[in-house]
């Protein structure tokens, strides 16, 4: 990966905040079991064990190679080992990629367009995705810190607008079906933390504590998740259960005074933020095939993905069966648990063993 430029640790913190915001904010409510209002809740305790367990090897990797990313440390293992895992976390974040825009595709289609065809706004978000992608971390960076504040501000507003809709009698009781919907859904939240990937790949290009940010990054995410759920649920009651995007009915729903439809702000804000993750993960997955094919081709990397997203997204047109299958709880949880835990650990693990063999046969040769 090449090193010409860096960013800083708050900027790293807005661009993993901002893309896991979004992906909480999106979240729709097929192809899982929902559980209860005030389980919802409680699943954000169980969402922080799990991610928190599965950030065990990228904690390990900050501390043991600060300025080395995970194909960095596989090249110590092997060359081979090394375009291995550049391939394979280029798919990851490119399916990633894909699942981004078709939630957002899916949430323009039944929220805010259902009379029209989304191919067009597709195709316009790719466009601007892979040229964004092409600027490079730093203006992605930058762009997202801006991003973050505009979107923290408006999403204050309309919670403060929601404060007295809250009635605690639309909580129902605690664990009403059993602890596991809410271990359920904690794992739902946290299968969709590809940032931890990002980490893994980002970290040499970042100057500042990453621990500490890391730290920060987490207790913001859960607690966004509590205040967030909180508001939607104890606002709407059971009528957020039954919503496909329970947070834009929230939206929806908010007034203020003569200020009416908060939710057209929210979605430019969402669709704001959808186009800064897909060019993040467009610039991840470029940069990655750079490692193991060369710079050559450069650019081509990202507008080619673009185009074979585009394709599929067209291929794919079921709105709710086909989105269902992508986002099932089972197949993301292996994912994130592959990507985000087995790899690196098995990596981390290698190079140990390496080292500690290459110092047994120095200590050999010397004897």
């Amino acid at each position: 990966m090449t090193r010409t430029s860096f960013i800083r640790t708050y900027q790293l913190f807005c661009i993993l905040l901002l893309s896991r915001l979004l992906s909480l904010l999106t979240l729709a409510s097929i192809g899982t079991e929902q559980p209860s209002s005030t389980d919802y809740l409680v699943s954000v305790f169980f969402c922080g064990l799990f991610i928190l367990f599965l950030s065990i090897p990228m904690l390990l990797f900050l501390k043991n190679y600060p300025q080395m990313n995970l194909v960095d440390v596989a090249y110590r293992v092997s060359p081979i080992v090394s375009k291995c895992i550049s391939v394979l976390y280029a798919v990851f974040f490119s399916y990633f990629a894909f699942v981004t825009l078709s939630t957002l595709k899916l949430f323009v289609a039944t929220s805010v367009f259902p009379n029209d065809e989304s191919t067009v706004f597709v195709l316009i978000c790719l466009a601007a995705s892979c040229y964004a992608a092409t600027l490079g971390l730093e203006a992605i960076g930058r762009a997202s810190t801006i991003a973050l504040s505009i979107f923290v501000f408006s999403f204050l507003f309309i919670i403060l607008i929601m404060f007295d809709k809250v009635r605690f009698l639309n909580f129902t009781p605690l664990f009403l079906d059993g602890v596991a919907p809410s271990a359920k859904f904690g794992l739902r939240l946290a299968s969709i933390t590809n940032e931890i990937a990002m980490i893994l790949i980002l970290a040499p290009r970042v100057k500042g504590n990453k621990q500490k940010m890391y730290g920060w990054w987490l207790f913001c995410l859960l607690l966004s998740i509590l205040i967030i759920f909180f508001f939607t649920f104890g606002g709407l009651g059971d009528f957020a259960v039954k919503q496909l995007f329970p947070v834009y009915s929230m939206a929806v729903l908010s007034e203020f005074s003569v200020f009416q439809r908060f939710d057209v702000l929210l979605t430019g804000i969402w669709i704001l933020t959808a186009f800064l993750k897909i060019s993040l993960l467009f610039y991840l997955q470029s940069e990655l095939l750079k490692k193991s094919f060369g710079e050559k081709i450069k650019n081509q990397y990202i507008y080619g993905l673009g185009v074979v997203i585009f394709i599929l997204q067209f291929m794919l047109r079921g709105r709710f069966s086909n989105y269902a299958a992508i986002t099932n709880l089972t197949a993301r949880s292996i994912i994130a648990f592959v990507f985000l835990f087995l790899i690196p650990l098995c990596i981390l693990i290698l190079d140990k063993l390496k080292n500690r063999k290459n110092s047994t046969e120095g200590e050999s040769m010397h004897a």
